[in-house]
């Protein structure tokens, strides 16, 4: 038996692709949810960082966040052209600093009482444990990060 044949049966012992199967899974029931506020799981995420990042940079916001700052500052752009956040120059030219504009705030709002029923929705499937799940998620994140 060769090494493939021997871990091919235990795909589903990887941390990372369970991760993985349940995010997309649990995007899933968002992005239902959100879909009447027109906007997505990944950028409800996106808009949520920004409305709480209080002046951060894109860098720090993106290391907040655990996501590449590339990554974050093309979902920025997209989130810009539908008009929902700006990106301000720094003092010093290059840090950008992300904030939600009027529209974004109205968006957002809107999509809140959305992403309550989708939280609800997931927090059954987890018999209660929604404040252990998010707290030791949270802690993973913070200890690879």
């Amino acid at each position: 038996m060769d090494i493939v044949d021997q871990y091919a049966p235990r795909g589903f012992d990887c941390v990372c692709g369970n991760i993985r199967m349940a995010a997309r899974a649990v995007t899933g029931v968002y992005d239902r949810h959100l879909r009447d506020a027109g906007v997505s799981a990944s950028q409800m995420a996106v808009l949520w960082a920004v409305a709480y990042a209080c002046g951060l940079s894109v860098k720090a916001l993106a290391g907040r966040i655990a996501m590449d700052e590339t990554t974050l500052i093309r979902n920025l752009r997209g989130l810009e052209k539908q008009g929902w956040v700006t990106l301000a120059v720094g003092g010093d030219r290059r840090r950008r600093l992300p904030a939600l504009t009027e529209e974004g705030r109205k968006v957002f709002g809107a999509a809140l009482p959305l992403w309550q029923k989708a939280q609800k929705e997931v927090a059954a499937l987890l018999d209660d444990r929604l404040s252990e799940t998010n707290r030791r998620l949270l802690r993973l994140t913070r200890a690879i990060a």
